[in-house]
């Protein structure tokens, strides 16, 4: 009887430990899941308002390009859509720098991007005429 006894209470610690590792084990992978996938947003994230940047850029360039007696401008003038696209792209670099400067999120930024931006180093920001 004593052996019996024995042999259930063997059992029944041997059941909670498999009960406990099964449960930290699907723990662990939810966990492992769940950080993969901010880190793929968070490198996701990056690169799409470093790319948000370059078109501001661009539609910059194109706005000066088109000259001030366009139909484009009938609505606003040329220097109100210049200073709307200056001030889109001035809020996007600090968006981008005040995420790079998050460890937890520049830590999943790719190794193209740069650490900060500026506005200055796109091409279409300055007094261009």
């Amino acid at each position: 009887m004593d052996d019996d006894v024995r042999l259930i209470k063997r059992s029944v610690w041997w059941a909670i430990f498999v009960l406990f590792a099964v449960s930290i084990s699907g723990w662990l992978l939810t966990r492992a899941v769940s950080v993969a996938d901010t880190a793929v947003l968070r490198y996701e994230e990056f690169q799409e308002i470093h790319n948000t940047c370059k078109k501001i850029d661009t539609d910059l360039a194109t706005v000066r390009a088109v000259p001030e007696d366009d139909r484009m401008f009938a609505s606003f003038s040329k220097a109100a859509m210049v200073a709307q696209k200056k001030q889109q792209l001035s809020r996007w670099v600090e968006e981008y720098n005040a995420k790079s400067r998050m460890w937890n999120r520049a830590l999943w930024k790719s190794d193209s991007l740069p650490y900060q931006l500026n506005v200055n180093q796109f091409a279409n920001f300055g007094d261009v005429k």
